[in-house]
């Protein structure tokens, strides 16, 4: 027997726990191999930029090239994956960035390298805007920020094991090798992805299953979209998110080659442990924050953006003690602390999206809040982080106001054989303010959350503007 709606009849029954945890494993897999992917590049600066020589704002701008390109696709693929089987979305946007990464290791200069990074956040940004809805079909509302810890949770299982391989590769053989022993099981994964069941949008919100495939079908209308434009959930859950990924996308870059060339940390132990870390981090903090955020949103939904506001906020003295110690036990202590709080974020600010936003056009929401999220926040901070780094390495600079600060507190520049002065220190202060700007925006948002969920699911039983007869189809 179907589950019964109350109001609305017979609704769309849970799909199979089998089927849902298989299709988990399938997308985690995925997605922890576009974050392997994208982050092996990270781990071998030495190795690249001694064969294609590169200014620290030149390296940090490839993760923009990536960046701009994911966000500027995202919105394109939303469209998509609200109107087309995502199965085979999926399938394109996998096979693709295999490509690109391949064509990384091919790369024989500057420009090879950008176009290569550019083509790779064309692939993702499909796979990143799709996923998500796929697993929001399968599973309940009550489980939703867990399943977005859980799922995300392959960022960095992805991101250590890209800066592990790619360390160890380039150093033992080359870094080209590198970039072709991550870009190949793509192909095999892009396989899997067509073979992909697809459940209908919107099977695990207890409604009618009539009126989700009428909801399917009629799609999002203009006055939805301009509705979800002055959503307060939803656009606080991304500009608060957008903040925060200024913050950790310039970590990402950036802090690995602060522990090689400023505190002088061996390469692959550095690397190695800094995955271990960020491995250690991204389970805690993904684990603790969906598993907290999920249980006191049973009595109040509002935690979703309480407590990613809080773990924003208490991160920052972490960041600061990382940064400015000398002592490697005490660096690596202090990234583990503000890393997991800065990760507790992930599940309740997607869960956010999920609960506010109609199934007919959350491929779109979320492209949307891709496009945004890195057009406000990493697509600028590794390019702004390295912009700061050289010109505080100049000691020019360094003889101003702010260079005497930064000097006070020990953020000095340093210089490697072969490059300009850099002073990777004072870029990565650019951090904090973004920290605490994105508590701010998220504990700003705890008062619209009930209402707009309310709302959500109101629509959501009300028949689409069709027919009758459409609706019988």
């Amino acid at each position: 027997m179907l589950p019964v709606d109350s109001e609305n009849g017979p609704t769309q029954p849970v799909v199979a726990t089998r089927l849902a945890m298989g299709t988990f494993v399938v997308l985690f897999a995925m997605n922890m191999l576009d974050y392997l992917d994208r982050n092996v590049l990270m781990a071998m600066k030495p190795q690249i930029t001694k064969q294609i020589p590169m200014k620290a704002a030149e390296w940090g701008a490839l993760a923009s090239f990536f960046l701009v390109s994911y966000s500027l696709v995202s919105p394109v693929m939303g469209w998509l994956g609200d109107r087309y089987r995502r199965n085979r979305l999926l399938a394109f946007g996998v096979g693709l960035w295999s490509v690109a990464t391949i064509g990384s290791g091919l790369a024989q200069s500057y420009g090879q390298l950008a176009l290569a990074r550019s083509l790779l956040g064309v692939g993702e940004a499909t796979y990143g805007v799709i996923a998500p809805t796929i697993l929001i079909d399968l599973f309940a509302r009550e489980q939703r920020a867990r399943l977005m810890s859980a799922f995300y949770l392959a960022m960095p299982i992805g991101s250590a094991l890209g800066m592990g391989v790619g360390s160890y590769v380039a150093t033992t053989y080359n870094w080209h090798v590198a970039f072709f022993l991550v870009g190949v099981p793509g192909f095999l994964a892009a396989l899997i992805a067509l073979v992909m069941p697809e459940p209908v949008r919107g099977a695990s919100e207890g409604v009618d299953v009539k009126k989700l495939k009428a909801h399917e079908r009629a799609g999002a209308s203009r006055e939805d979209y301009l509705d979800m434009a002055v959503n307060s959930s939803y656009t606080y859950s991304v500009f608060g998110m957008a903040a925060y990924t200024f913050a950790i996308g310039g970590m990402l870059v950036w802090v690995p080659n602060y522990l090689f060339e400023t505190r002088g940390i061996n390469q692959v132990r550095a690397a190695t442990l800094l995955g271990l870390v960020t491995l250690i981090a991204a389970v805690v903090g993904m684990s603790v924050g969906g598993w907290v955020a999920d249980k006191m949103a049973m009595k109040k939904p509002q935690a979703l953006f309480l407590v990613p506001g809080v773990a924003m906020l208490a991160s920052i003295p972490f960041v600061l003690v990382g940064l400015l110690s000398t002592s490697e036990s005490v660096i690596f202590a202090a990234i583990l602390v503000a890393e997991t709080l800065m990760f507790i974020n992930t599940g309740p600010c997607n869960a956010i999206i999920a609960n506010v936003v109609q199934p007919n056009m959350r491929a779109a929401a979320y492209a949307i809040a891709i496009f945004a999220v890195h057009f406000l926040g990493d697509i600028w901070s590794p390019y702004l982080i390295g912009l700061a780094a050289d010109s505080f390495g100049d000691a020019n600079t360094m003889r101003t106001m702010i260079g005497q600060a930064l000097a006070s507190i020990g953020a000095t520049p340093t210089q490697i054989t072969g490059h300009s002065p850099q002073n990777i220190v004072a870029g990565l202060l650019c951090v904090v303010p973004a920290l605490l700007l994105s508590s701010i925006v998220l504990l700003a948002g705890i008062r619209h959350l009930p209402r707009e969920m309310a709302l959500m699911r109101a629509k959501l039983k009300a028949a689409p503007s069709q027919t009758v007869a459409d609706l019988a189809d």
